[in-house]
């Protein structure tokens, strides 16, 4: 009969340092506002592109209608200080809310930042990295920089339109006058103001909506994929 060896049980693990004790108690308490703002840049995210679409169409849609109001009634006529007021006011909203999802999105990158310590400390790195950026693929980047066809139609027909603008200004240009307005002069800024029209009307029926659509479409197949992926 074989006599059991008396084997020494193996010691305990030694406790981890308090700095990383620390470490993981600060992360952790940090973690918890930056997974709010996680979901509301991810809203943000869904909702700020159609925002965006919405105030370049009225941008777009108002300076063409300024044109037409400065050459109908005068650059001191209601229809033109209305539009010009309109104009400004989406430019500025337009900008403040992209400087709002620029923060959200610094903020994000520092939680981020901050949840791969927490994945290192923990010994989870190379997990953290696949869930983090598994999605993220050279197929959905070009997807997502992929423009659709009526948006480059709409692309190609302002090029016209701007050969315009720029004719317009060098005949302005050629035919100005010291002291007086000279009728190449007058003929240059029409042909410039019918070109600013033609690109801002462009935007509006074709750029836009076509560009709007094709983030909706894009919206629509992401929101599909991460179903089928649950």
């Amino acid at each position: 009969m074989a006599v059991a060896e008396n084997v020494p049980p193996s010691p305990p693990p030694p406790p981890p340092p308090r700095i990383v004790v620390a470490a993981l108690a600060l992360t952790r308490s940090a973690l918890v506002p930056m997974l709010a703002v996680r979901r509301a840049l991810r809203v943000a995210a869904r909702v700020f592109p159609y925002v965006a679409f919405a105030l370049a169409w009225a941008i777009s849609a108002a300076s063409a209608a300024k044109i037409v109001a400065r050459r109908a009634w005068g650059e001191g006529s209601a229809p033109f200080l209305f539009l010009r007021a309109l104009t400004s006011a989406a430019c500025k909203v337009c900008t403040y809310g992209f400087l709002v999802l620029l923060v959200l999105a610094v903020l994000l990158l520092c939680g981020l930042c901050v949840a791969y310590v927490i994945a290192l400390l923990s010994g989870r790195g190379t997990e953290f990295k696949k869930r983090a950026l598994g999605a993220i693929t050279w197929d959905s980047v070009a997807n997502s920089f992929r423009l659709p066809r009526m948006a480059v139609l709409g692309f190609i027909t302002v090029v016209p339109f701007f050969v315009l603008v720029v004719a317009g200004l060098l005949l302005a240009m050629m035919s100005h006058v010291e002291g007086s307005v000279s009728r190449g002069e007058m003929v240059g800024f029409v042909i410039v103001d019918v070109g600013f029209f033609g690109m801002h009307a462009t935007s509006c029926i074709l750029i836009i909506p076509a560009l709007a659509l094709g983030a909706w479409r894009f919206d629509q197949a992401d929101r599909k994929a991460q179903s089928q992926s649950c």
